[in-house]
């Protein structure tokens, strides 16, 4: 398995290259795998993630409305 510090550095790619919903579900499943000591780094992460999805939404839907 590779660095626990590795695969966040995948994570957080993937989410600034605008993909946020894999990035969500790689986190849920890296947090599966690591020990309880080490996840509260990483459940704000998924936190920030889903707020940023929502803000996404929200503008994409508002785009769609008014036609922006």
């Amino acid at each position: 398995m590779a660095k626990l510090s590795d695969l966040v550095k995948k994570i957080d790619q993937t989410a600034k290259s605008g993909d946020r919903e894999r990035a969500i579900k790689m986190l849920e499943s890296l947090l599966k795998k690591v020990p309880e000591a080490k996840q509260q780094p990483l459940l704000k992460r998924r936190k920030q993630y889903r707020d940023e999805l929502v803000i996404h939404r929200r503008i994409t839907a508002l785009e769609e409305k008014y036609g922006a």
